[in-house]
């Protein structure tokens, strides 16, 4: 895996843990979350307090000569777009048949490369989804209603993602774990997450 290192914390990290940023034309530092941004990057560890010391402490205007425009703002922006990048990432694993949804089905089915779990799922049904299913990573960052809405329901508690489902499901899995790992960094771990 590539690493990077964090201007803020001077920790090496895999890119995974890392937002990259970049200048934009209007003078401000910007997150760049798909790393294609032309320009010199800057790599900040993906959660807050990194972000707002990289900030604070002029970590950005050294890197990359200019500073992010509004801290809570651009922070907020930051983690409405890993959000909106997770579901659709969801939503094109569920159209590839890479994504199966709910627990029953997912037992029928059985063995998985890893399990979504709503916020508020149960903990102990989730593990026993993650004892049964062999998966390698559970994550509770969605709610059941995000979950449900991609499925066309109203909610879902559980979906197994299976990579040998569908061309390219694999690498369709590792990109979903990269994007909620850096989510996470905003979140913290919480419920059955690996």
């Amino acid at each position: 895996m590539v690493t990077r290192t964090c201007i803020a914390t001077g920790q090496t990290l895999p890119t995974n843990s890392l937002i990259r940023f970049v200048a934009s034309p209007d003078g401000v530092a910007v997150a760049d979350l798909a790393e294609k941004l032309p320009g010199r990057g800057a790599w900040v560890m993906a959660d807050a307090t990194s972000i707002s010391k990289a900030d604070s402490k002029g970590h950005f205007k050294r890197a990359l000569g200019v500073g992010l425009a509004n801290d809570p703002e651009d922070i907020g922006h930051i983690v409405s777009m890993l959000r909106s990048r997770v579901l659709s990432l969801v939503a094109m694993a569920r159209r590839s048949g890479v994504a199966f949804a709910g627990a029953g089905k997912l037992l029928v089915d059985g063995s998985f490369d890893a399990l979504l779990a709503a916020q508020d799922a149960s903990e102990r049904e989730c593990r026993k989804l993650e004892n049964k299913l062999g998966v390698s990573w559970v994550s509770q960052s969605l709610t059941a209603e995000e979950l449900g809405h991609i499925f066309g329901r109203d909610s879902i508690a559980y979906v197994g993602l299976r990579g040998a489902a569908a061309r390219g499901g694999a690498a369709l899995i590792g990109n979903l774990h990269d994007e909620i790992m850096r989510l996470d960094g905003f979140y913290g771990a919480t419920g059955c997450q690996n």
